[in-house]
């Protein structure tokens, strides 16, 4: 990411057409964040999703997840890592966008090289890439935003129908027992009670 002192309202409002264009798919590592801070901006990321981090998670559980880590096991070549170019004491808003550009540039193109490596992993595996988009990619949606209390509801049908073949259950469990459910009625806060105790004992 570069960061644009003063613009970033102007470059969101430039970005925004194709990133709330739902035939445009979007590929990113750890969207959650990417999309917490777009709506910030009043853009809603629209389209397919693909988020590299949970595609990895699903493919090698045990092993981490991180871009450095991927791009190292996966693609052979070692990235720009945020030490080497962001003094100690200092945030990448600090610096010149000069000093970043060629960080912010490898970061989305590494992220389309593990793409192509991981999209085709995931349809090897009976049943993975359903999983992937059908439970993985939807939460990352109800997590970025948890007041759409419908994309919640969904992603409960849909962990318990998926959840007796389960690949990441404790993930699904981790992630609703997070959810900030102050705001939900009292009917969805105990289906929220109710998946979790049924994913838990299936």
């Amino acid at each position: 990411y570069v960061s644009v002192l003063g613009k970033m309202r102007e470059v969101a409002e430039a970005m925004r057409p194709v990133l709330e264009n739902a035939a445009v798919a979007k590929v990113g590592q750890n969207m959650k964040y990417d999309i917490e801070v777009l709506s910030k901006y009043g853009i809603e990321v629209k389209g397919q999703l693909f988020d590299t981090m949970i595609a990895h998670y699903l493919l090698q559980p045990e092993l981490r997840h991180n871009m450095d880590y991927m791009a190292e096991t996966l693609l052979g070549y070692r990235t720009i890592h945020y030490d080497d170019i962001v003094p100690k004491g200092k945030t990448m808003a600090d610096l010149h966008p000069i000093d970043i550009r060629d960080y912010a540039c490898e970061d989305a193109d590494i992220t389309l090289q593990l793409w192509q490596v991981l999209q085709p992993r995931l349809h090897e595996q009976e049943g993975l890439w359903q999983l992937f988009t059908d439970i993985e990619m939807p939460l990352v949606e109800v997590l970025a935003d948890n007041n759409d209390e419908t994309s919640v509801r969904l992603v409960c049908a849909e962990a318990l129908g998926w959840y007796d073949r389960s690949y990441a259950r404790q993930r699904i469990i981790n992630d609703l027992s997070a959810l900030d459910t102050r705001l939900y009625p009292d009917a969805l806060v105990a289906e929220i009670e109710k998946t979790i105790k049924r994913l838990e004992h299936k």
